[in-house]
């Protein structure tokens, strides 16, 4: 039997509502007689290209720096990436930031936006904590900073 998902939205002081809810009750309705559990989970979107953009830009270079300090001989991010993964995906994570212990998955292409929440956390504090070293938080403003960057590049260039 096909697994049912459906999307509810709950908004301060609004009621919880469930989006597409004829679509809902029409499956609800089809199905067989018998018993059923119903469940209701928090919903996360999957990751996002920018998040996959801070690890492959900022965090993978970073610590492909600390773990050849460290004595590692990688070359490069993928072989990073792989290391990492070894590490902290389909095992059991604590997400410091809600305190609860979930599995990440394998593959990044599964990863919600919590999976990699917890993946980067999990690499910046094994970084933090056995490599000595600072990866920073995802720069928000990094689109102004490149382009103040590029400016001064440029009024460097022209002064030579």
């Amino acid at each position: 039997m096909k697994k049912h998902e459906y999307i509810g939205i709950k908004e301060d002081n609004k009621p919880f509502r469930i989006q597409s809810v004829s679509v809902m009750k029409n499956d609800l309705d089809g199905l067989p007689k018998g018993k059923y559990k119903l469940t209701v989970a928090k919903y996360f979107k999957k990751a996002s290209p920018p998040q996959f953009k801070w690890l492959y830009g900022s965090v993978y270079p970073l610590s492909l720096i600390a773990l050849n300090e460290a004595g590692y001989e990688f070359t490069n991010v993928d072989q990073v990436d792989i290391f990492w993964k070894s590490m902290f995906a389909n095992k059991e994570v604590l997400v410091r930031e809600t305190g609860q212990i979930m599995t990440v998955p394998l593959s990044k292409s599964e990863f919600l936006t919590i999976d990699h929440m917890t993946y980067t956390s999990s690499i910046r504090t094994y970084c933090a904590e056995y490599l000595s070293a600072n990866i920073p938080d995802p720069d928000v403003n990094w689109k102004q900073h490149k382009k103040e960057m590029q400016e001064l590049i440029e009024k460097e260039q022209s002064r030579l």
